[in-house]
């Protein structure tokens, strides 16, 4: 078993927070799919839903599910401490054998030593643990989220060469329902890709009913930004011999435009297209919706991406490492926040080139 300090300064290096807290936020994003729950940050109306009349509202979640989560996270944590690996880290079928099978007599047994789990006594694990009702709904989350991501995995990805599929750890599959969003809800990402489509689409009608006007400031900040949104995606390097780009690179481009526009409105000639821009400027609000709202909802996955890049096995085939770690819902965000970014990119270069015959 790893050395517990050390383990936790490397969860905490890799996820900037403690264990047990990231094993909690993963562990919730599989009892949120499981149960319905409408954790959105703009959630809907109250009642049920159509489809999920079961679903339950929050006063029924913090009283019921969170005991499940927290006993996910506790079996998640033991879990990674006894194969020294990260949180996120723990092969997803492994778990059952904690939560309520061979290894569930020692999973309340000596300290925590991730945050304040590090203070709870055996007797309170043995009260989480002890629940047999409890134990059960553990398990259907669990064996719920190995059926589901099986199904997902052959119709969507299998490559049909008869490799061996990868281990499915839990945040992989944390991952990918947060990209595919509660079941009958539409996932929070695809809100910001929305808004961001109501921008480009106000801008579009802008220019085709001559509403507005573009100045040379205008097309100067619509030609530097196009040349960004146009760039082929090329971090992190590739094997040699590996055609480009990779998904990690397509999800990596994202945070790239976000920080690349927000360094350009930071310069005086384009502080006026910045956070401060005069309202109603369509070309302000086009660019700041796909930089910040369209790009941005990928920032979450892109940062798990690279980490585990960094982490791959050097003689791991690319296809395989994005299989195990890009799931299908995650190339859907991707697609989406891509479409809406080439779209404006298609309308800067007529901003920016107007006698060009685009």
């Amino acid at each position: 078993m790893a050395d517990g300090q050390d383990w936790e300064r490397r969860n905490e290096a890799a996820y900037g927070m403690v264990a047990w807290r990231r094993a909690v936020m993963t562990c919730g994003a599989l009892v949120v799919w499981h149960t319905g729950y409408d954790n959105r940050a703009v959630p809907g109306p109250p009642g049920p839903r159509p489809g999920r009349p079961d679903a339950p509202d929050a006063a029924e979640f913090t009283s019921r599910w969170m005991r499940v989560v927290a006993l996910l996270a506790l079996a998640a944590c033991r879990a990674a401490r006894a194969a020294d690996v990260l949180v996120d880290d723990v092969e997803l079928p492994a778990l059952s054998a904690w939560v309520d099978g061979a290894r569930t007599g020692s999973l309340h047994r000596g300290p925590l030593e991730t945050g304040a789990a590090r203070e709870r006594t055996e007797a309170g694990w043995l009260e989480l643990v002890g629940n047999e009702k409890r134990r059960h709904l553990a398990s259907q989350v669990l064996a719920g989220h190995v059926t589901a991501h099986i199904a997902e995995d052959r119709e969507a990805q299998d490559p049909g060469d008869g490799a061996q599929p990868p281990a499915l750890t839990i945040g992989d599959r944390a991952r990918a329902v947060r990209a595919a969003g509660i079941p009958d809800l539409e996932p929070e990402w695809a809100r910001e890709v929305a808004y961001a489509r109501t921008r480009i689409d106000r801008l579009e009608h802008a220019l085709r009913e001559e509403l507005w006007t573009p100045t040379r400031e205008h097309r100067l900040y619509a030609d530097t930004v196009h040349r960004t949104l146009v760039a082929e995606p090329d971090f992190p390097n590739l094997p040699p011999g590996v055609p480009g780009p990779a998904w990690v690179q397509r999800a990596l481009r994202m945070p790239h435009i976000t920080s690349t526009v927000l360094i350009l409105t930071e310069l005086p000639e384009f502080a006026a297209f910045g956070p401060g821009r005069p309202a109603g400027d369509p070309l302000g609000d086009a660019v700041g919706a796909v930089a910040h709202h369209a790009a941005t909802s990928v920032s979450r996955a892109a940062a798990e991406l690279e980490h585990l890049w960094a982490a791959r096995p050097v003689d791991q085939p690319v296809t395989l490492w994005e299989r195990a770690h890009v799931a299908a819902p995650v190339r859907t965000q991707i697609l989406a926040a891509e479409k809406v970014t080439y779209d404006l990119a298609a309308l800067l270069s007529g901003i920016a080139h107007p006698d060009s015959g685009q």
